[in-house]
């Protein structure tokens, strides 16, 4: 007989009861946010699951956020971040208009992506939306443990925060960017606040909210910026508690200046040189919107029923919450009302919807007329993206008290409501069905949510469903009925119609590649109609006109629309139209949609030399000169209150080489004697110039372009974009940065809890 080894079968019942536990112990650790992702997904099937839908065929999204972010993941792929953009109205600091967003971590996500032709793909930009929304819920369901909260509700409120309303029908990524980091600065804020290791606590939050600025539009983080500032008031009101409250304050606000700075300041330097259109039209720096624009940017008393139903602004925001999140935050407000974290949250949705209320809210109206930005930040009905987080931190607290304290929440009346509530919605719009066609019938799909969600907690009343099961069925409805608005008005690929700005982008190629065999430096125009997308950016060809917001003020004092002696001055030798723009341009290629490439012989070229100069008093003045005086621009250079000293003589100069680079230009120059070597692309501070190794000034000159005093012989000009702001700024993101590492490796006491 085989001899048994008894200690053999203990040491194999010991390796499977190990194995076992490191099992549920990676289970543990990764399955609740992977439960968080798949939820997501599961809301965003569409663009995760397929390629039968797309987000990107707003007029926004293709003709702008899909082009521009092209040149920006080229430069990443190129270990460079494109702080100067050459493609888009004779050069413009992409660093410094912000919404392209090239200081954001999370455009790095993209970078991988696989390319075609050279591009980005638009599957993979749909992927990438849906993996900035699984960051956003891993990060609310982070803070939802943070609050004390079990897995369950944890799970549920991760979901339901990045997919409801703001963040769930936000169609630009640089928009929605900044609003995902609000968990990650209020758990480090609520942790401060409570006093665990306090000042720790808030350099982190500080960090966070930095990042927040980084990432793209600047309206989230303003508004979480005072969000943060009203609370820290509230903290400080007690009379005890306000040297403590002022100091994490400090900190908070301190780490956040500093971790910004990157962005920040580049985009104040940007601000003041540059002209921004609204609905009311063009406004500089000093200019004020009007406060109107906010009420028409906002909500309305009206609205707030589409909290509950359906049939908001849509793409813009959408302030749908539904009946399953608004019934769990109900129960987090009825039943624990008195824990403080209920409390902050409940003021904090009710405070964003009056923000967003601008027209409606007098309190708003102070907001506007003294705090810094908020005029500028015309579109307060953004701030939704605080309520959708405080509604979400309300649910996941009322399903943990769901769970847990079954008394105290008078299951009953939560079902007989749901019933009523449900049984109205479907019996409004079965009636209103009777009499027309139903547009949208989103609303009939609530009205069933809240019976089967009525059903779902009479069961679990009732014991029919186990307790560790509860929230299962809850949390599927939740996920339905955000699936029902999620992805409602995102376009089919085989709607020809819909997809139309979308398939430009492809049907242009014939053109660039055409463009492209053609000799350097060369510079389009086009026809806006014809070809509405940023075929610079799309293409990485410099280009004059661009969709956007903004541009150099110079550059619009010369008309915005170029005549052709200014078209001709930056050197513009090919306009994309369909029919000739105008007379002497030379009709070249005509691509497969009928678009016609044209050449003007006439136009300038990238640099050239004058040794004869006229001066203005100003940049008006100087503006009025150059569109309608008629010195030839070829001879003869403008410059603003003074002029460099120059050389006349027989010889002529040459120009034998321009190498036009991104963010840098070299030029190789004969010069007969001591001149101005002017370069058409605009001038900005930043840009450093230098002749043989030597650093030398730039000139601004015909008050937009850059020129260089070249004294006589061969000389090699350089201009590179080296922009104080931006070094300065990153110095400063990483003082920020290091100062939060500091802190946190210090030790320190815990603190007086504020909250």
């Amino acid at each position: 007989m085989p001899v048994v080894d008894p200690e053999g079968l203990v040491q194999t019942e010991d390796q499977t009861r190990t194995a076992r536990g490191r099992l549920l112990q990676l289970i543990r650790a990764f399955g609740e946010p992977a439960a968080v992702v798949l939820g997501v997904i599961t809301v965003f099937w569409k663009l995760a699951l397929t390629k039968q839908y797309t987000f990107l065929s707003s007029p926004d999204a293709a003709n702008m956020v899909v082009p521009r972010l092209q040149p920006v993941i080229y430069a990443i792929r190129h270990w460079s971040i494109m702080l100067w953009n050459p493609y888009e109205l004779f050069g413009q600091p992409m660093i410094g208009m912000v919404q392209p967003g090239v200081t954001s971590p999370f455009t790095f996500l993209l970078a991988p992506a696989p390319l075609h032709n050279g591009q980005v793909q638009f599957f993979y930009i749909c992927l990438w939306l849906v993996a900035i929304h699984c960051l956003a819920g891993l990060f609310a369901w982070r803070f939802i443990r943070e609050l004390g909260c079990s897995g369950g509700p944890a799970v549920l409120g991760g979901i339901l925060f990045t997919t409801m309303g703001y963040y769930g029908s936000t169609e630009w990524p640089n928009n929605l960017q900044p609003a995902i980091m609000t968990p990650l600065v209020f758990l480090f804020l609520l942790r401060s606040l409570r006093g665990r290791a306090p000042l720790k606590n808030a350099a982190w939050a500080g960090v966070m909210l930095g990042i927040s600025w980084l990432c793209g539009h600047h309206d989230p983080p303003l508004m979480l910026s005072l969000a943060v500032a009203g609370i820290g008031i509230a903290a400080a009101i007690p009379r005890g508690h306000r040297r403590q409250a002022a100091l994490r304050m400090l900190v908070f606000f301190g780490a956040t200046g500093l971790m910004a700075a990157v962005q920040i300041l580049p985009a104040l330097e940007y601000g003041r040189l540059s002209t921004r259109w609204t609905e009311t039209g063009a406004k500089i720096w000093r200019s004020h919107v009007p406060f109107q624009e906010h009420v028409d940017l906002g909500m309305t008393p009206p609205d707030l029923i589409h909290i509950l139903i359906p049939g908001g602004r849509g793409s813009y925001s959408e302030p749908f919450v539904g009946i399953v999140a608004l019934t769990l935050a109900a129960i987090a407000v009825w039943a624990g009302f008195r824990r403080k974290e209920v409390r902050l949250f409940a003021i904090l949705a009710v405070a964003t919807i009056l923000y967003a209320m601008a027209g409606g809210d007098v309190l708003y109206g102070l907001f506007y007329a003294l705090v810094p930005m908020v005029e500028k930040a015309r579109e307060p009905i953004v701030v939704l993206f605080l309520f959708d987080f405080a509604v979400a931190a309300l649910a996941a607290l009322g399903a943990e008290m769901l769970i847990s304290d079954r008394d105290r929440v008078g299951e009953s009346k939560i079902v007989r409501t749901l019933v009523w509530v449900g049984g109205a919605i479907l019996a409004f719009y079965f009636a209103l069905g009777s009499f027309r066609p139903l547009g949208d019938d989103r609303p009939i799909m609530i009205g069933f949510i809240a019976l089967l969600l009525a059903a779902a907690l009479q069961a679990w009343r009732l014991n029919f469903i186990r307790r560790e099961w509860a929230l299962l069925p809850v949390c599927l409805l939740m996920m339905i009925e955000q699936g029902n608005v999620v992805g409602w008005g995102w376009a089919r690929v085989t709607d020809t119609k819909r997809m139309a700005m979308v398939d430009a982008l492809l049907d242009t190629r014939d053109l660039a590649d055409w463009l492209r065999l053609q000799p350097n430096p060369k510079r389009i125009d086009k026809n806006g109609e014809d070809v509405a997308f940023n075929f610079g950016d799309w293409y990485r060809i410099d280009s004059a006109y661009a969709y956007g917001a903004s541009m150099l003020t110079a550059t619009n004092n010369l008309g915005g629309w170029w005549n052709e002696r200014i078209g001709r001055m930056y050197g513009l030798n090919y306009t994309l139209s369909r029919k000739q723009p105008r007379p002497g341009l030379q009709e070249v290629f005509t691509g497969k949609t009928g678009i016609r490439i044209w050449y003007d012989p006439g136009a300038f070229p990238r640099a050239w030399t004058v040794h004869q100069i006229v001066v203005a008093p100003n940049e008006w003045n100087g503006a009025d000169m150059m569109n309608n005086w008629t010195f030839d621009l070829r001879t003869t250079a403008l410059t603003l209150r003074s002029k460099p000293d120059l050389e006349t003589c027989p010889g002529a100069d040459k120009v034998t080489y321009v190498n036009d680079q991104t963010q840098a230009l070299q030029v190789n120059v004969e010069m007969a004697c001591r001149g101005l070597l002017v370069v058409s692309d605009n001038w900005y501070p930043g840009w450093k110039a230098e002749i043989d190794g030597k650093s030398v000034d730039i000139w601004k000159v015909n008050t937009v372009i850059r020129g260089v005093i070249v004294p006589s012989g061969r000389h090699m000009v350089t201009m590179k974009y080296r922009p104080f702001s931006v070094y300065f700024g990153f110095l400063c993101t990483l003082i920020g940065l290091a100062g939060a590492v500091v802190l946190q490796r210090r030790r320190e006491k815990d603190g007086i809890d504020l909250l």
